[in-house]
């Protein structure tokens, strides 16, 4: 899960591979600078279909314990669908919770790992066990930095594709776990999906931690060309992604202010559903530990279950853009771009009633590695001017709440400010 080069070694690469990144990233999603527009937007309730979560059920000596009072109620305010955790098959306690937060719309990918299962066979069982609760099981664990695990008595990569074919051909083979999507293993270290090669899989799943840096770094130059090689000509899943908070830990990657998380979380799964990534499991919910220490303060919530400013900032993200479920056809909006659009980064959507959602930001830096602070990035003045009719636009800025910051009647010029953190801006054609 985190990369075991030294510290100063990675802020340099992850300087690089950001400004590669950046570069690639600006020139698909820009719009022109002279030119209107025509953009077929995507269906809001698929970008929401695209947002997971982390959890760790089973760890009972941490906050997740706090089930009742704090995980599953925190769940339902978040208000996404989709967790990713493990479970072994004896543990009936974590099985039930799984089912239970099935009959809220949360379901679950479930890792299978020689750790937890000695078999394939028992992911078959697991599933069985809570069929309503199960959407799809991955692969073995990052292993390339485990040199001393082995499944029997091969190290990694041998014993991780002889787990991973096995468990591919168990869960086909029973028809009640057959149409059950398999994720691929995951590595810790991009370079080493070399090692491990193609594997038998319906979903490339990765773990591209930005390393203290915004969410394209290391992603179009490393991550997604390295997952390829595991899972050829498949869809991507980011079964693990995000930022810790505990600044002062400076051994592994660099953590990050909750404010600067604050503002890369949203626009994580918006740079991933840019680039058709299925869908991203950000770790985690909340801080396991109340200490001082990188793998205690992952979380979206504190350990007490307060929110942290990326909590506020997804849950209302998520709750201006739920949609009805069911599919439609998005249309096109007519639009431009002018002004200050240097990194200025967008996606556009829209929901079955017909409303665009245009969603703006700066993809910068918002955290200063080196000196360890925040980074106050100026606004940019940008004029949207929308030639499809519009009888209504509210500006919103999620970070903060889900009242609208400015309103307008049929408008067809919107001179605006874009930070670092979305700036959502709702259009009602008319």
């Amino acid at each position: 899960m985190k990369s075991l080069l030294p510290t100063w070694m990675q802020r340099r690469q992850y300087l690089l591979v950001f400004l590669v990144s950046a570069a690639f990233a600006c020139s698909i999603v820009l719009p022109s600078q002279s030119q209107s527009l025509s953009e077929t937007a995507r269906s809001a309730n698929l970008f929401i279909d695209s947002v997971g979560v982390v959890v760790h059920l089973n760890r009972r000596n941490s906050a997740y314990n706090n089930y009742d009072a704090i995980i599953r109620p925190r769940l339902q305010e978040l208000g996404i669908r989709h967790l990713r955790d493990g479970v072994k098959r004896d543990d009936a306690t974590t099985l039930q919770k799984f089912a239970d937060l099935a009959t809220l719309g949360i379901k679950s990918v479930l890792v299978m790992d020689p750790r937890d299962q000695a078999t394939a066979a028992e992911a078959v069982d697991i599933v069985k066990a809570i069929p309503t609760a199960v959407e799809a099981v991955e692969g073995p664990n990052e292993w390339d930095v485990w040199k001393d695990l082995t499944y029997k008595g091969q190290a990694f990569p041998a014993g991780v594709r002889l787990f991973q074919s096995e468990l591919y051909g168990a869960i086909k083979r029973d028809p009640a776990t057959a149409s059950l999507p398999v994720l691929s293993p995951t590595v810790a270290l991009w370079h080493n999906a070399t090692q491990l090669g193609a594997v038998d899989c319906d979903y490339g799943a990765m773990h591209s931690y930005p390393g203290g840096e915004p969410p394209t770094a290391g992603l179009d130059w490393h991550w997604i060309p390295s997952m390829q090689q595991i899972c050829p000509a498949k869809p991507l899943i980011a079964t693990e992604s995000g930022w810790h908070n505990a600044i002062s830990d400076s051994s592994g990657q660099p953590g990050i202010s909750e404010a600067a998380a604050g503002k890369y979380v949203p626009r994580l799964w918006l740079e991933y559903f840019n680039r058709d990534i299925r869908r991203v499991y950000l770790n985690e919910l909340i801080d396991k530990w109340q200490n001082a220490e990188r793998e205690g303060n992952f979380g979206l919530l504190r350990q007490d279950g307060s929110p942290k400013p990326a909590f506020t900032a997804l849950q209302n993200l998520i709750a201006l853009l739920q949609d009805v479920p069911g599919e439609f056809s998005p249309g096109t909006l007519s639009y431009s771009i002018t002004g200050a659009t240097a990194d200025i980064h967008h996606t556009l959507l829209q929901k079955q009633d017909g409303r665009f959602y245009l969603i703006l930001w700066q993809e910068v830096p918002s955290f200063d590695l080196l000196n360890q602070r925040d980074i106050p990035v100026p606004l940019q003045a940008v004029t949207v001017r929308v030639d499809t009719a519009i009888g209504m636009a509210n500006l919103y800025r999620p970070l903060q709440s889900t009242t609208p910051t400015a309103q307008y009647t049929s408008p067809r010029s919107l001179v605006l400010n874009v930070s670092d953190a979305p700036l959502v801006i709702e259009l009602t054609p008319v």
